[in-house]
């Protein structure tokens, strides 16, 4: 069996599975080494990876299989990934770098969930003080239409049983050209639970479902319970993206 290196954060989008160490020397010294974070499009065996930064990159079939144990991306559509690519098989289109043969090594994928209106998150009862836990901290970037989140938060054990934390993104307010998003993040316990640990979380949020008033760039406010407000400023068009 071929071994899968591509990798959902386990059961609690907790752990970082050690990708940048299975990461093997080029057969080419030539051959760069590219890493970004994807929104993925197409479908098996043919896919499109739209880089964050902005390229596109089109993998070689035999490293998607050797990735995905031959089961392709499936319903997933935001990856991290590492992958080798020859010079000579780059091309600058449009003012796009696209990248053709790319050979995957390795990545991760993010959890995916759509962000919610406050109306949406009244109605599931999930704007409660008692079930909004604190997030230590968050490297938070927006880019075709995603939300992405890397975060850091304890997450509850309860007779040495790991608790499956819920998280959501919620627009609490909007005006013209801006917005704030706010984290809820519940561990499912109550906060009188010490026995924790600390854990790594990757997330995008599907925004393209929100609706901003104005026709300028939007900035973004982040309402994390835990750390302090921070702004984003995004092109609207980023915003409101969508994959093809």
């Amino acid at each position: 069996m071929m071994k899968q290196k591509l990798y959902l954060v386990a059961l609690l989008c907790v752990t970082l599975f050690g990708f940048a160490s299975c990461l093997s020397d080029s057969d080419d010294d030539n051959k760069l080494l590219l890493t970004d974070y994807f929104t993925i499009t197409g479908t098996y065996p043919n896919y499109k990876l739209i880089g964050d930064g902005g390229e596109i990159v089109y993998p070689t079939t035999a490293s998607v299989n050797d990735c995905t144990d031959s089961k392709g991306f499936g319903d997933h559509k935001r990856a991290q990934l590492y992958a080798y690519y020859s010079p000579k098989d780059t091309t600058i289109e449009n003012g796009t770098t696209i990248i053709r043969y790319a050979e995957l090594e390795d990545g991760i994928y993010f959890e995916e969930k759509k962000a919610i209106t406050f109306a949406e998150a009244t109605e599931a009862g999930i704007l409660e003080e008692d079930s909004i836990f604190n997030i230590k901290g968050h490297n938070s970037w927006l880019a075709k239409g995603y939300l992405s989140s890397i975060f850091t938060a304890d997450y509850s054990i309860v007779n040495n049983k790991e608790i499956k934390p819920g998280v959501n993104l919620c627009a609490t307010s909007t005006e013209e050209n801006a917005i704030t998003l706010k984290f809820l993040y519940n561990r499912h316990t109550q906060k009188t639970n010490v026995s924790s640990y600390e854990g790594l979380f990757y997330y995008s949020f599907d925004v393209t479902n929100l609706n901003i008033p104005g026709n300028d760039s939007i900035t973004i406010t982040f309402d994390v319970t835990g750390s302090t407000l921070s702004k984003l400023k995004v092109a609207r068009s980023d915003f409101y993206f969508k994959a093809q």
